[in-house]
């Protein structure tokens, strides 16, 4: 496996667009198709978010971008050891005003994966390579 980028940014919002927008650079050079990067662009931001929300907000997240020659693996980690999820998200309905952050990075990505511990939670989000 191959680390293509580590970047460490402060839990805040302002930092979500420059995870967002390093990860579509790294996506580019590997010639995943517009639309294949905007949704790695939604799904990084989701994470991202949820990070910034449910994390320390005077810490840090690690943002890497990995490949295998198979898929690109995207992992967002932060301090903290948060919860597992038991199932699948589901979208919830229209009028809720949070929650889809699981379901969409789900729905936007190949597959999602939760690592809780040693004091971090990372999400790790994996899309296939486009074929050459």
């Amino acid at each position: 496996m191959t680390e293509l980028l580590r970047l460490r940014l402060p839990t805040d919002n302002a930092f979500v667009s420059v995870a967002r927008e390093a990860v579509v650079s790294v996506a580019r050079k590997l010639r995943f198709p517009e639309a294949e990067r905007e949704a790695l662009r939604l799904a990084v931001g989701e994470a991202c978010n949820n990070t910034v929300e449910h994390g320390d907000e005077r810490g840090m997240l690690t943002l890497r971008c990995l490949h295998d020659y198979e898929f690109l693996i995207v992992e967002v980690s932060n301090a903290g050891e948060g919860a597992l999820p038991s199932s699948p998200a589901a979208m919830p309905d229209a009028s809720a005003e949070g929650g889809r952050g699981r379901a969409l990075m789900e729905a936007l990505t190949d597959s999602v994966e939760y690592v809780v511990g040693e004091g971090e939670t990372t999400v790790r989000l994996k899309k296939r390579l486009p074929l050459s």
